[in-house]
């Protein structure tokens, strides 16, 4: 079943909502899975398999406002700390022009790449690195993500951000970011079974029908009405 960005998006902060996470937050952590589900990344079913280790568990708190040069999330998803993070590492590199971070103990790198691309609107690029291994690139007009970033296989790695473009290689299988507006304006097509999942989370949010609820307001027991 298809559905539009904008639903994908509600469903999902709805969905983060009903697990504690707080306001801001939930619509950060929304953007994040229905940019993946954009781009064809399973943003929704990978939402889904990871729920109740976040539920009632946010933590999104930075451990210092200084920048080092090694980051350790210690497990901690980046749908909780990685928004606040990112903001502090944009910060710094406008201000240095390039800085270059060790992560270590990332469970979910994948969701920091739609917080990367937030970024290249303000001339901030990324690229993502292990080994010499190249994981993720982030231009101003392509892409690259590799599979291990996909399937969130790639606990630490190097993340370098700079004010000054990074290259993709043509040997690299890239993608340009008009797929993104071609899939919003066809519709989205979540896995259904995740789908019904968040859903039943996005249902915590809403009010029960009840006489009280209908003299203040609530409607028919709908967040819509």
């Amino acid at each position: 079943m298809s559905y539009s960005y904008y639903e994908v998006f509600t469903n999902a902060q709805r969905a983060f909502s009903g697990l504690g996470f707080p306001y801001g937050a939930d619509e950060d952590a929304a953007y994040i899975i229905s940019w993946l589900e954009a781009f064809e990344l399973e943003g929704i079913h990978l939402f889904s398999s990871i729920q109740k280790k976040i539920d009632s568990n946010f933590n999104g708190a930075l451990e210092n406002n200084k920048l080092t040069n090694k980051i350790n999330l210690e497990k901690r998803s980046c749908l909780m700390i990685g928004p606040g993070l990112i903001d502090f590492l944009n910060f710094h590199t406008l201000k240095n022009n390039e800085i270059k971070i060790e992560f270590q103990n990332c469970p979910d790198p994948l969701f920091l790449i739609p917080l990367l691309y937030r970024a290249v609107k303000k001339n901030i690029f990324s690229k993502i690195i292990n080994q010499n291994k190249i994981y993720a690139v982030l231009g101003k007009n392509k892409i690259f993500i590799h599979d291990d970033i996909k399937n969130n296989d790639c606990s630490n790695f190097i993340l370098n951000m700079s004010t000054n473009e990074y290259q993709i290689s043509k040997e690299i299988d890239s993608f340009d970011y008009n797929i993104l507006n071609t899939n919003i304006s066809n519709g989205l097509n979540p896995d259904q079974s995740s789908w019904d999942e968040i859903s039943d989370l996005a249902f915590r949010t809403y009010v029960p029908e009840s006489e009280e609820s209908r003299e203040k307001g609530a409607g028919g027991g709908d967040a819509n009405d």
